[in-house]
Formats: C-alpha cells, structure tokens, sequence
C-alpha cells in the first residue's frame, strides 16, 4: 500500500496521536496513489521532464499533468530551496452527450490520468533542451517563447465508464528565467472536438492539489478566490467574509481587479464599476498559519480561455471566463464522471475555505459548445508567491507578459518575455575560510552563454557575469561579490549596465551605461532604464571582462574596503574565482569556516532598442546554478565541525535549510565532513547499523534514511557513529533517533 504523503517537523509527544489520524485514514481507505513510469500496462509509455530554470520548480509529465505527490521538484519554491509544495495537477474535459456524462481526466492520486499520448510524443516528452527529439515538435501549434519549453500530445481514449468523447489534446509547459518573471509556469492547452457532430455542456477544468510547505502540517490548507465572483468584493481573502476596505488591502486594489492598467477590448473587457482594471480570475490555495510560518507560501491558478472557430493559431478571442471554484478534501477525491462533472456545472460558486485541511481545488470554465473539429484554446499560470500582495503582483504581471504592451491577446506582442544570456555551469570547491568558484560558458553540447544569440532579438547580447553569494538561504540574503562587465559597446545598447556614464556622452544617447542600484523607490519615477528588476552593483566589486588573464589577480574598476584586485582569473574555457582571500591569496575573513553559503552565477544582457518592443537589460535566476559550500580547515581540527543535523531526530525533518533540491523524509544528515570519508553508525550495544561512504569536495553532507544495510527502518534509541577521514583521524559521537510516521 502506498504511503500518504510525506511528512515534516513534529514533537515526538504528538506522534502517538498522529499515528491514530494516520490509521483513521488507511482504514478509510483514502490513500492516496500516484502514477510512475513504468508502472505496467498502459503506463508504460508514461515520461515527464523538469521545468527548472525558473523560480518555480515542477515535473511536467505526457499525460496532461504536472506535479509529483512525493516532492522531488514537485512544486519546489523557491526553486533550488528543498521546500516542496508537493504540488500535482491533471487538465478535465466534461461533456453530456445523448444524457450520458463523459469526464476525459482524472485525479492522479486515483491511478490514470485517461490521457494517452500521441505522435510526436508518444514515450517521451519533448522538451526544447533535449535537441535531438524537440527538433520533431510540430511548430505549426506551439512556439518556443520561454527560456524552457515542452509539449505533450494526447488522446482520451484511456478514458474509462463511458469511454472517449472522442478528443485530441495538447500542452504546452513554458518557463522563463528572467526575475520578475521567474514565479510562475505558463500551461498553453488546446482541446479539439474530434467527434463527427457538435458536442455541448462543455467545461474545462484543473484539478490540483497543493500542500504549502511540503511538511507534517498538510491538512493546514485554506482556499481563496481572487476574481470575478460578483458577490464579495471587499473580502479579505486571508479571513473570507471578513470586511476589508480596499484602501487598506495590501495592494489597494479590490480583489475583483488587476492592478495593471490595459486597452480595453472585447478579450480583456473592465468591470462596470468605476474601477480601472480587469477580471483577475485567480483561485489559490496557502497556509492556514500565512507569513507567519517558516515557510510561507502561496499557489495560485490564472486560467485565460477562447473558443477559436477554424485552427489553433487564428481565434476570434473571443474570451471564457472562470465560471466556477470548488474544493474537497483528501476524503472525498471524485472517483467517478458524474462526480466529476457535478463540480465542474456548479457555475457562479467560488468557495472561500476556513477551515484548515487537506484540501484540492478546482477552477472550471464554460458551459461552452464545439463543433466537429473546432478547437478550445486557453492558457493557464501557475502562480507562486510568498504572500497574498506577492502573489497578486505577479498574477498581474504574468497577465502583463500575455498580453503584452498593446494589451491585446494574440498579437505579436504577447509573451514577449525578457530572455538573459544562459546561466553558466558552476562548480564550488572548498577550502580553509576559503571558496573556489568555477564557471564555465559551454553550459551544453555546442552551447555558450556569452555566444548564444538572444531567442526573441536574434542579437548576441551578452554582456557580463554577476556572483552572487548568501548565507541565509537559496531565497534571499545575496550580495554581489563580484562583477564583471564587458566594455565593448554596441549599437543595441540601452543604457546597459556598465561604467561609460559621465565620460562625455549625452544623457540621452541609447550608448548610454549605468551602474545599476535597484530598482526604484515606491512613489518614485524611475531614472533613465531604471527597471523593476535591476539589481544593486553600486558596491559590487568590479572588473572589466577584457582585463581577465590567465593569471592572479584581476584588477578592480576602483579599491572597494582597501582592496584593489580580486583573486580572479580565466583557465582554459573556464573562470575561477576564489571567494574568501584577497588578490594575493591572504584571507580576508568573509568566509568562516563550518558554515554553509550559497552561490550563484548569472550572466546578463544589454537590451534592445530595436524592434517593436524594446528590452532593459536582464539577468539570469540565481536558482539556475546556486550551490551551496562549507568552507573546512585543512587540518586535523576539521572533525571538530560534524555534526549531526537534527539531533535528536524526532519522527521527520524539514530540510529546506540543509538540503538544497535533494530533500526526503526518513533522514538525517552528518554535517561538515572532511571531502573523503567513511562513517559507519552502531547501537549503544555496539552492534554495525549501517556504512556510509562520504566523497563530496563541496557541501560535506552525508544522509542516512534511518534503515539498517538490508534496508529495513531502525528503532527508535541512542545510536553511535564513528568518522575515519584519511589525512584527518577520527572521531565517535552519538545522536538519538525517534521514530514516528515518515510519510502521509
């Protein structure tokens, strides 16, 4: 039997009590299933790909759904952190033909998702990084507009109960890196009517199911609605029925509004109300405990949709608003069409949720009718945020991206997202108070970050590297600690990052740079190429890309606190950056050792000022190639630093903190090992539990799930581990394990 669901940090003294939840569950038989590859029979064909070069981290699979139940990307936010919102969607298609409901779609946890893929995509996903399949993708229906694109093509005729309708459906998963537009994944979907006569009744609808925070506390969900609902126009979403004056709410903005201003059209039409903005439409779920949790976090859904009349490039726009919300909960996930169905032609209910529990939702579109062949075309944002004002935000902004500057959908225009340079590859090797930083521009097979030419501008824009460095977390606490711009100008410049400011040319000429220093003040107007996103190098380190050697040290634009060069250098293809020491390899006492720190290397570009739409210059997400590195003494003390993280482990852990993307249940972690290793682990009694062999020149994290050599969970008590580092000696410990349930 499948395990529930995985678990997070609990006090030993309530694990009694989780047990008997736990057993009131199985014995109810709601536990939940998932589909794997090959599982056997019909889903063996079964394939999915990572969408990770956002913010926003998901699996993206060939069977119209995205997300994992048991982590593993699933809904990781931020992207790189370990925190998993453990986030699972599958795309419904409802129908009433001759009486008969026909739902083609089904909830993941029940063990088909009734989609089976078709040609090209048939036992794989296509992804624009894999080059050798994406090349077979049929351009003609789905265009390469983000910095990471798939696509997936099916049929319902897995369907069960009253067997296909008949349909053809197809998905687009789009992702882009730049920040700004980072925190979120864009799903473009078409549904055609394959049957020879008109079907009617129709809705479309997303079923998922998210649990913020990816811990114990899975049952603390609530649900809100942010859009067209008609009826509570100052509800505070957080407290629904609440009354909240659109004054005080946390954008000013009621919650039937975007904040973004457009051109009114028949497809983005504003309210009747004296209002300035359009229909937000946004259904999300968060935590009962809000900003106040360690890991806060909110997930919305933004879905556009139009009926299109002749082909899936040319519709009439003409616009399907969100026609309902529903939510349930862990015990009753619809397991039958007219169940299914019930939700989906329930219109005009948007449900609000106060009562904290294990909850899925599930915004519905239509009644609609398609004729044979005739297509529904629609798009739909996967939205994150870390709270109710962030979320709107960028719920507004990915609406802006759709759009584009005209305000218009299905123009040229629409989704002209930023594009930086490509991250680098980044290695980090540690040392004593000391880091070693390597980035390499041949980030793939016959790909360079500094001669790749922008996707959209078709220009090589390339215009220097920024490391960033936190020792907060992968989310925020960055610093600059070393830029890096080229000086060569170009006719496309737009006041592109750099140091030519104040050396003769007119304020306004597009050659013009800038040392860029955030972006600006709330109730300021924005400088000169000021831009929302720019980040702060007013006392970054600086270096100019033509002054790199092949040597140490490279020399700074201007001394930053007393030091005039940077321990910087180009080997080969490759850069090398030593963080931690002064040009001359003296350490400086930035870094100390046993504590872990966070890096990331970005590229960035100098925009555009040709074409339709001009571009400020973007950099790259910090989450594409952050790592995390301890620096450790090169002597023997070194084993004074391990540790045993938690200690003692009482029943889960929350690995955010500690293990980057590679967080699981059931572990606990040695902390701050030597690069090489063995450490083996007995009872009190001094029997051999368990061998591990450590080889990790950067984090010096060692896990163990808690099972003994053949693979079976230890009891809870007092356990001895004992270190042999060659170079380094020895060193014995203890930690106590308490055991309690490790998944849900």
């Amino acid at each position: 039997m499948r395990k529930l669901r995985r678990a997070g940090p609990v006090p030993y003294f309530v694990l009694a009590g989780l047990v008997a939840v736990a057993a009131v569950f199985l014995l109810t038989g709601a536990v939940k299933k998932g589909v794997r590859p090959g599982s056997g029979g019909e889903l063996d064909t079964l394939a999915f790909g990572y969408l990770t070069v956002g913010n926003f981290w998901n699996k993206i699979w060939n069977r119209m759904y995205i997300g994992d139940q048991d982590g593993d990307h699933a809904g990781e936010w931020p992207g790189g952190s370990g925190v998993n919102y453990v986030y699972i969607g599958n795309l419904w298609f409802g129908t009433l033909i001759e009486t008969n409901i026909h739902v083609s779609g089904d909830f993941p946890y029940l063990g088909s998702a009734e989609w089976k893929e078709l040609p090209p995509s048939e036992t794989e996903l296509l992804m624009s990084n894999k080059p050798r399949t994406w090349g077979n993708r049929p351009v003609e229906k789905v265009r390469e507009l983000g910095d990471l694109d798939t696509y997936a093509k099916c049929d319902d005729s897995d369907a069960g109960e009253k067997g296909p309708i008949p349909l053809i459906t197809e998905m687009h998963a789009i992702q882009w890196s730049a920040p700004g537009h980072d925190d979120w994944i864009v799903l473009e979907c078409w549904i055609q009517n394959k049957r020879t006569t008109r079907i009617e009744d129709c809705f479309v609808s997303l079923a998922y199911d998210l649990d913020i925070g990816g811990s114990l506390d899975y049952i603390d969900d609530l649900v809100g609605y942010d859009g067209n609902d008609n009826y509570d126009l100052l509800t505070n979403p957080t407290e629904p029925g609440t009354p909240w004056d659109p004054n005080s709410q946390p954008d000013g903005i009621w919650d039937e509004n975007d904040a973004v201003n457009f051109t009114s059209s028949s497809a983005t039409k504003p309210l009747d109300k004296g209002t300035n903005g359009f229909k937000r439409m946004l259904d999300y779920m968060y935590d009962s405990g809000g900003e106040s949790r360690d890991t806060p976090g909110y997930c919305g859904l933004r879905v556009m949709g139009w009926m299109d009349g002749s082909s899936q490039e040319k519709r009439n726009e003409t616009l399907i608003e969100i026609s309902g919300q529903h939510s349930w909960d862990i015990m009753n996930d619809p397991d039958s069409d007219a169940y299914k169905y019930g939700y989906m032609i329930d219109v005009g209910v948007f449900e609000e949720i106060t009562t904290p529990y294990d909850w899925r939702i599930d915004p519905v579109f239509g009644p609609f009718e398609l004729e044979p062949d005739q297509v529904v075309h629609w798009w739909t944002g996967v939205i994150m945020g870390g709270d109710l004002l962030a979320l709107r935000q960028n719920a507004d902004a990915l609406y802006a991206d759709f759009l584009g500057p005209d305000g218009l959908p299905g123009t040229e225009d629409d989704w002209q997202v930023v594009s930086p340079p490509a991250s680098p590859r980044l290695v980090g090797i540690r040392g004593d108070s000391r880091v070693t930083l390597r980035w390499n521009p041949n980030y793939a097979i016959g790909k360079n970050t500094e001669k790749d030419p922008d996707p959209r501008t078709k220009v090589v824009d390339f215009d220097g590297y920024i490391v960033w460095r936190s020792n907060i977390g992968f989310d925020s606490g960055w610093i600059p600690i070393l830029w890096v711009d080229k000086r060569s100008t170009s006719q496309y410049r737009n006041f592109a990052w750099g140091w030519r400011e104040g050396q003769g040319l007119k304020p306004n000429n597009p050659l013009r740079e800038r040392v860029p220093k955030g972006p600006p003040k709330p109730g300021t107007k924005p400088e000169p190429g000021q831009g929302q996103n720019d980040p702060n190098l007013m006392n970054a380190p600086a270096v100019t890309y033509e002054s790199i050697t092949g040597k140490f040290p490279t020399k700074l634009r201007k001394p930053v606190n007393g030091r005039s060069d940077v321990r910087l250098r180009r080997v080969g293809d490759y850069y090398e950056m030593v963080d931690g020491v002064d040009g001359g390899g003296a350490v400086t006492g930035d870094l100390a050792n046993g504590t872990r720190y966070y890096y990331a290397v970005v590229a960035y570009d100098f925009g555009n000022t040709k074409g339709k739409t001009k571009f400020l210059p973007t950099m790259g997400g910090k989450n594409v190639n952050g790592l995390a590195v301890i620096p450790m003494s090169t002597v023997r003390d070194v084993l004074d630093y391990v540790r045993v993280v938690p200690n003692p482990y009482k029943g889960s852990a929350d690995w955010e903190e500690w293990t980057g993307s590679g967080a699981r249940l059931g572990k606990i972690y040695f902390m701050n090992l030597p690069a090489k290793c063995t450490i083996r682990i007995y009872t009190i009694a001094g029997d051999l539990v368990r061998t591990l062999e450590h080889n990790d020149v950067a984090s010096g994290a060692e896990p163990w799930d808690l099972t003994g050599e053949a693979g079976v969970q230890v009891a809870s008590g007092i356990y001895v581990y004992h270190i042999d580092a060659p170079d380094y000696g020895e060193k014995i410990g203890k930690f106590a394990v308490l055991v309690g349930r490790q998944s849900q």
